[in-house]
């Protein structure tokens, strides 16, 4: 599936909206730290401030006490991408209870599923929000063949406001 469309992610006050220093060293749901990473996208708005806030939450970082962030937009255009929010074309059920669970069990399960679609040649997967129920995030891997990726700052930029 081919994914053309806009969406949001939270970066470092006044960063570039293709911002990934850091992405290779963050452990996260979708990506093993320091073996590959991805840039991790929401569909709405509304989603990228619910996942900054569990983000923040699970760090046990007060709201006040944050980093200053952006909200800023991306259009991307990037095939072939994995839906697991679409039962009838994903490799497992879109209501796996692992895809949005905060264990380690969940994590590592998620991480595994990332190996085997990167293996396939995927570079991007749709996948169900852990901090929305009902939204759904877009991860890409931007180490794909360039062909396969394109990604453009979109010029929207606010301050992250939780």
């Amino acid at each position: 599936m081919r994914v053309r469309r806009e969406v949001w992610r939270y970066i470092p006050k006044g960063a570039h909206p293709l911002h990934v220093g850091y992405i290779l060293r963050a452990a996260g749901r979708w990506n093993r730290a320091g073996v590959y990473g991805c840039l991790y996208t929401s569909l709405s708005e509304e989603d990228a401030k619910a996942e900054y806030s569990k983000y923040l939450e699970k760090a046990n970082i007060n709201v006040d006490r944050a980093k200053p962030k952006d909200l800023v937009s991306i259009n991307v255009d990037i095939d072939p991408v994995m839906d697991l929010t679409n039962k009838k074309k994903s490799l497992i059920s879109s209501g796996s209870p692992f895809l949005t669970g905060d264990e380690s069990e969940d994590l590592e399960n998620c991480r595994v599923l990332a190996d085997t679609i990167r293996e396939q040649g995927f570079a991007g997967i749709i996948a169900p929000s852990a901090a929305l129920e009902g939204e759904k995030n877009l991860i890409i891997y931007i180490d794909g063949p360039a062909g396969k990726i394109k990604l453009d700052e979109s010029g929207t930029r606010k301050q992250l406001e939780l």
